[in-house]
């Protein structure tokens, strides 16, 4: 009778620390999201008249974006909720423009 609740203990006691390490998991990628959010280029600074500048800002944000929304798939208490429709339609415009300044990839996927 005693190894049943040993074992159920020892199976609490693992979810438990799985579901804080989960919770730490998204305090750092929340963290390193908004770091990286500080350091991003921005377009506006961007020449329009120097592609290779213009791919590699729009490549980059595209990037953010992506990251954003795993980010928040993973972790839905995430302070980046809320900003997750704005970062999409914002994607979803610098793929646009990428694709019409004829933009190649630079960034592994």
């Amino acid at each position: 009778m005693i190894a049943i609740p040993a074992a159920l203990l020892a199976m609490t006691c693992g979810v438990t620390a799985t579901a804080q390490a989960a919770a730490a998991d998204c305090t750092v990628e929340a963290a390193a999201l908004t770091r990286d959010e500080s350091e991003l280029p921005r377009l506006d600074v961007a020449s329009t008249a120097d592609r290779p500048i213009l791919c590699i800002t729009l490549e980059t944000v595209m990037a953010f974006a992506g990251r954003l929304k795993a980010h928040v798939a993973h972790c839905p208490n995430s302070s980046h909720a809320g900003a997750t429709a704005e970062w999409e339609k914002m994607r979803a415009d610098y793929a646009k423009r990428f694709n019409q300044k004829r933009c190649r990839r630079t960034l592994l996927p």
